[in-house]
């Protein structure tokens, strides 16, 4: 999710400018057990099948010898889920994060630009395309959305105020399990992501391009003891593990590019890392992100209206895009993958309102890590 105003304003004109100019959870799994990232030789077969498939239905573009051709994915619209909310510091635009899906098969989001009394946690039912308000409050401002392998509560970021928060699926039972300072300096808690222990990684959207101060923190599985992994990052946003949970992605907004941190064992600290992919972004950012069942990392571009999907060895396999047309929505903040299957959803917003898209992956969605 965009995190300064500049920037959400940025985008804000940016889907202006397109108006006037023209186009611009837990269902069955493919690993061994709910509870387990893939074989190995079952993720290099999924891999293997990804790659061929991007080759096999690659768009005119080549590549170097030996390199996959990245092809175009079109996504779908499935359904207008939110209003266009009104205009604020933010800017005047509606901006959808979360996605998760729910062991009921439901689609649950949030709405970062909801107003005071306005539906902020959402879900949508894709059988019936339904959506219904789980929660509302005066204060908060929801940048993300997971369920939890340890009690199956679903978590929310707020950015605003420096809190994780949980509920029911219901929407009961709303409390707060973190807020307060780390090592000094409040959260600005932007995406969050479950080891299968529930353990939280949370990125903390600070830092510029002459300050990067941003960080990565851990909260164990109650919202206690956190720790902060990584520093000196430029406005982290998104964060995913790898299939077998011994490494992190994380996306620098401000920078347009993907880390890669390895874990130690216990998951506490990190031993290794870098930055294993870039892009030209243009005047966007480096939002959300996601991986797949053969570790292929898709990151959300927000301001452009597409999605990067890369294999673990950095090549470019595809390129989602959301049509801007008949009216530009270019706010894609992040997507989801249905375990076991390529159908996958993504959040989009923009001065229309809120949208869920559809597309197909280039392989099945991880299923939901099981707790010990």
């Amino acid at each position: 999710m965009l995190k300064t105003r500049r920037s959400f304003a940025l985008a804000a004109a940016f889907v202006v400018a397109l108006a006037v100019g023209g186009p611009a959870a837990a269902t069955a799994a493919t690993t061994t057990d709910a509870g387990s990232a893939a074989p190995a030789a079952q993720a290099r077969a999924a891999q293997a099948h990804a790659q061929a498939q991007a080759q096999a239905q690659g768009g005119e573009q080549g590549g170097e010898p030996g390199t996959p051709t990245p092809r175009v994915i079109r996504a779908t619209r499935a359904a207008r889920v939110a209003p266009l909310d009104p205009p604020s510091s933010w800017g005047h635009a509606t901006v959808l994060e979360g996605p998760a899906l729910g062991p009921d098969g439901r689609l649950y989001f949030v709405d970062f630009t909801a107003p005071a009394g306005h539906p902020k946690i959402l879900r949508y039912d894709p059988r019936t395309k339904k959506v219904i308000s789980l929660h509302t409050d005066a204060t908060s401002r929801f940048s993300s959305l997971q369920f939890s392998p340890a009690d199956g509560k679903i978590y929310v970021t707020d950015y605003d105020n420096g809190k994780i928060d949980r509920l029911d699926p219901d929407g009961t039972g709303f409390t707060t399990v973190f807020s307060g300072p780390v090592d000094g300096r409040v959260l600005v808690p932007d995406d969050i992501a479950f080891n299968k222990a529930g353990d939280m990684y949370i990125t903390d959207y600070h830092g510029s391009l002459e300050k990067p101060d941003g960080r990565v923190v851990r909260l164990d599985a109650r919202g206690a003891h956190p720790v902060v992994l990584q520093k000196g990052l430029s406005g982290p946003n998104g964060i995913s593990f790898t299939p077998d949970f011994s490494a992190l992605w994380v996306s620098e907004y401000n920078l347009g590019r993907e880390d890669h941190f390895t874990l130690a064992p216990d998951g506490k600290s990190i031993t290794g890392g870098g930055v294993g992919m870039s892009a030209n972004v243009g005047g966007g950012g480096f939002d959300s992100n996601s991986v797949d069942s053969a570790g292929n990392v898709y990151q959300v571009v927000l301001g452009a209206g597409k999605i990067l999907v890369w294999n673990p060895s950095g090549d470019l396999l595809a390129t989602i895009v959301i049509p801007q047309q008949p009216q530009p929505e270019p706010l894609v903040s992040n997507l989801v993958i249905k375990p076991g299957s390529t159908h996958g959803y993504i959040t989009v917003g923009g001065d229309n309102g809120g949208y869920l898209y559809t597309f197909h992956a280039l392989a099945p969605g991880l299923p939901q890590p099981a707790g010990r």
